[in-house]
């Protein structure tokens, strides 16, 4: 029928992707109306696991080991976006979905959701198929989906590694429920150093925090065409030197901000570009 012939398309799709960072599917069974995939173990749980929940017990995660992961899966979606044709959004980029092998080694998952789109096209979707918390806004209103929807998701699992907080949090105080917007005014009020996950030691340097904050406040940018690409990311991520040029106070409403100064470097902004994000 219809729903065996779209598992095998889907199944097909994820058959022939093949990259460090993503699980790789061995095979599948169709058995009546039972559907079964088989992927490689990865034997040391998942991100969320490791951040909030039972892999807590082992230790907590470096910034290093963070950091990697993170990389690891921004190079994942890279690869998913602008690697192949047609490209594949994931849909569904949560911690849970990082599974992470014993180097600390990112294995992005769950392709179930993945849905191949032709370059250049954006595809309606009548329901929406991400994990509250992580949606980008637009997709969430519209159903308008393409690959900016993952870079969203990957900005938001970006200030859940640096912080240690869920998404959403119900447990928090009114203005701490929402990471993102918390994230926001913690910058906006030059406190962005009190958002580092506290069981973190040692805790990251300055540079390397402001880096993080940086990358995620633009993929979580509320307008989708002024996300970077995944390509972008993992050059920003990976980057030694600071690729933002300096913080700057401003003056005129005496509020703090953050202004993110691309350099003329090509690898970070093709055009040369100046872009000034200020979050007051």
């Amino acid at each position: 029928g219809q729903a065996e012939k779209e598992f095998r398309v889907e199944v097909e799709a994820i058959g022939h992707v093949r990259h460090k960072n993503l699980v790789r599917l061995l095979g599948y069974c169709i058995e009546g109306v039972h559907r079964m995939l088989v992927y490689e173990y990865v034997n040391s749980g998942n991100l969320e696991q490791w951040l909030h929940g039972a892999m807590r017990q082992h230790g907590t995660l470096t910034w290093e080991a963070r950091m990697k992961i993170l990389v690891g899966t921004a190079q994942a979606l890279a690869y998913l976006h602008e690697a192949i044709e047609p490209k594949v959004v994931h849909r569904d980029i949560k911690a849970s979905n990082i599974l992470i092998d014993d180097e600390f080694n990112a294995k992005l998952s769950d392709f179930g959701l993945a849905k191949l789109l032709d370059s250049g096209e954006s595809h309606i979707t009548t329901r929406v198929m991400g994990t509250f918390g992580y949606v980008a806004p637009e997709y969430a209103n519209s159903g308008l989906l393409n690959e900016k929807s993952d870079i969203y998701s990957f900005g938001v699992l970006l200030l859940e590694a640096v912080t240690g907080r869920d998404p959403v949090d119900y447990g928090r105080p009114a203005n701490e429920v929402n990471l993102v917007e918390w994230l926001k005014m913690m910058v906006g009020t030059r406190r962005a150093e009190e958002v580092v996950d506290p069981r973190l030691e040692p805790r990251p340097s300055k540079s390397a925090l402001k880096r993080a904050l940086l990358v995620s406040l633009r993929c979580v940018d509320p307008e989708a065409e002024k996300r970077p690409r995944m390509s972008q990311v993992v050059r920003m991520l990976e980057s030694e030197e600071h690729p933002f040029g300096q913080e700057r106070r401003n003056r005129k409403s005496g509020t703090a901000s953050i202004e993110i100064v691309e350099t003329k470097d090509e690898t970070l902004s093709p055009s040369g570009t100046e872009t000034r994000i200020t979050k007051a």
